[in-house]
């Protein structure tokens, strides 16, 4: 048994040196991190094996002597945990040296108990020393947990003005010099009276969901989904929030609106959290027509999911003031418990709508959650006519459709109402559209093709394409570790091996047009959603997309995927790129895109008010 579990061990550590190997392609700096954690693995299983399980199998009958004790076996392992405890901590760039020296106490702590417990005596006065044995291990295991844990621990204060920075292989002057303050980074056109104003006001209120379930939720004007906001492009739109909430703070994002820096809403990093009691007034004009949405961006992985978000629908500046057409915006949303429950708006089940036949509808799906959603549509030829607020070049028609829509994104599809039913549903929660508003969803049909955005649409030319000159490059290699994080055990997520505030801030000048790859080399998916601009897939897994031009601002990126997109630098600011699975970005998945000579005021950290994760 002890010979199979131990090569269990050894196998298993091969095929990871293995699979650290094969990734060499994308460099050592993401390869050897693997191994550095397997070598020493290896040693202590090998030494293991030989110094003390070997010997105990062989051990002589009749000498007096038995294997070693129950407490010795602990204490060995205990001491083996120091030395991967030691070697995992060279995977963590903040703190892992400090840790360095107690992992070699560690290694040499190995050596003794090991040696020292390969007999014990049947004496039971000699009981001591395998407690003592077993205290010296657990004590070594706990000072090098105790100084992982400490290491880890963010600053109290953090700036992105002075943070390291990459430049894309392209040297760059000034990069944080000029007094160029993100709070004067407000739009060139937002002065006037407010075409559209808002107001929203963040509070607490217990809703119920349609299954009888109560929450607990964080809300806008006391309803959750927010209040709708509907503006025409082109609108001077003013929204003032006020926080009502008891000892947090808040801010609003405006997901995948292009807004000036200054209103980008980011906790530390734009603006400071807005206190309870306090006001924040954001101003933007709004030239992109789409489905867009908001949510907090203070304790985000946290208040987004207890509720705080809403739709934002900008329509053409033409749009008719009446119309027959049913445009709906359907937001899937998981909310706080134990089983997680999925929900459109606050429907766990089916919903049901009354349609004409012949009725044109426009159906917005965003997805608020971090993980991919699949949206399925039956019933009715359709076409997806944007994605991510940006409209489909001349949008295929499909027979039913099956969408995996990443956390943050948005697609949107329009068709014309058949006199039989159209079953939209979104991994659970269901709604069905009739001519007499009674049909249920029915038995469920065999799933449609799944949507590939790559091959979508029609091909059509783009603001820069393969001859362009591109003038910076960055890479960006995702992946995920167990370790600590903040001083708390977590899966660590990293970008190029560190975490935030350690990712170099991607750094550019205005006019550049910048190529980003992103390489996930982790078991999830990635949604990164870059704040202020907009994305456009160049290729994924090394081929060129080739339909119609995939624009994106939030990119989710699978396990083992590499996409390469591109944007032109166009809108100066501070602007996050982080993964928009909020728990995700909460364990270090943030970096930054700054501007040469742009600066900020602001700070993050547990010694300030500011936490956007």
């Amino acid at each position: 048994m002890w010979r199979l579990l131990f090569g269990l061990l050894l196998g298993g550590a091969a095929l990871r040196v293995v699979a650290a190997l094969l990734l060499l392609r994308d460099g050592w700096d993401f390869a050897g991190p693997r191994l550095v954690f397997v070598v020493p693995a290896l040693v202590v299983i090998a030494a293991g094996y030989g110094v003390w399980v070997r010997p105990m199998l062989r051990s002589p009958a009749g000498e007096g002597r038995v294997a070693a004790w129950p407490g010795d076996y602990w204490a060995a392992m205990v001491a083996a945990g120091v030395v991967l405890v030691a070697s995992a901590a060279q995977l963590v760039g903040t703190g892992g040296a400090a840790v360095t020296g107690v992992g070699v106490l560690g290694i040499a702590a190995v050596g003794s108990v090991w040696r020292r417990a390969r007999w014990c005596r049947r004496s039971a006065g000699r009981w001591w020393r395998t407690a003592a044995k077993g205290a010296l291990g657990a004590a070594l295991a706990a000072a090098v947990l105790v100084g992982w844990s400490t290491a880890s621990q963010l600053p109290a204060r953090s700036s992105m003005t002075g943070s390291p920075v990459d430049t894309g292989g392209s040297t760059i002057g000034h990069a944080h010099h000029g007094g160029i303050s993100v709070t004067t980074l407000t739009g060139t056109d937002t002065a006037g009276v407010p075409a559209r104003r808002f107001t929203l006001t963040a509070q607490a209120a217990t809703v119920e969901l349609d299954s009888g379930q109560r929450v607990e939720a964080w809300t806008f004007n006391g309803v959750t989904p927010g209040p709708q906001l509907r503006v025409r492009q082109g609108d001077l739109v003013e929204v003032t929030l006020v926080n009502q909430l008891p000892g947090v703070g808040v801010t609003l994002h405006w997901h995948g609106v292009d807004v000036p820096n200054a209103m980008d809403g980011v906790a530390g990093v734009t603006q400071d959290a807005v206190p309870p009691g306090g006001r924040f007034v954001y101003r933007f004009r709004a030239t992109q027509v789409g489905t867009y949405w908001y949510h907090s961006h203070e304790m985000s992985s946290v208040q987004v999911r207890r509720g705080l978000f809403g739709a934002l629908v900008v329509l053409p500046a033409d749009a008719p003031e009446q119309s027959d057409a049913v445009d709906e915006t359907v937001l899937r949303h998981t909310w706080i418990d134990e089983d997680g429950v999925a929900s459109l708006g606050v429907t766990t089940g089916a919903q049901r709508r009354q349609v004409p036949a012949g009725r044109q509808v426009r159906l917005r799906l965003v997805n608020t959650d971090g993980n991919p959603a699949t949206f399925t549509l039956t019933g009715a030829p359709l076409r997806v006519v944007a994605i991510d607020g940006t409209d489909v070049h001349e949008p295929n028609v499909l027979h039913g459709v099956r969408i995996l829509v990443g956390g943050g994104s948005r697609y949107d599809l329009a068709f014309t109402m058949p006199d039989q039913p159209v079953v939209l549903r979104a991994d659970g929660p269901t709604i069905v559209y009739s001519p007499d508003g009674n049909a249920g969803p029915g038995r469920e049909s065999p799933a449609p093709a799944l949507l590939d955005p790559a091959r979508y649409g029609t091909p059509a030319a783009t603001p820069f394409g393969a001859a362009s000159h591109v003038d910076r490059r960055f890479t960006l290699r995702v992946d995920e570790r167990l370790g600590f994080y903040d001083g708390r055990p977590a899966v660590r997520y990293t970008l190029n091996n560190r975490s935030f505030p350690d990712v170099p801030m991607l750094m550019v000048a205005p006019g550049d047009l910048v190529e980003v790859t992103y390489v996930n080399r982790s078991g999830q998916h990635h949604p990164m959603h870059l704040h202020g601009h907009h994305m456009l897939v160049l290729s994924r897994d090394g081929r060129p997309t080739s339909g119609s031009p995939w624009w994106v601002d939030t990119l989710d990126v699978g396990p083992g995927e590499t996409y390469r997109v591109a944007f032109r630098a166009d809108n100066p600011g501070i602007w996050m790129d982080h993964c928009h699975n909020l728990e995700h970005a909460a364990n270090g998945m943030i970096l930054h895109l700054g501007y040469a000579g742009i600066t900020t005021p602001f700070q993050t950290g547990h010694g300030t008010a500011n936490h956007p994760e």
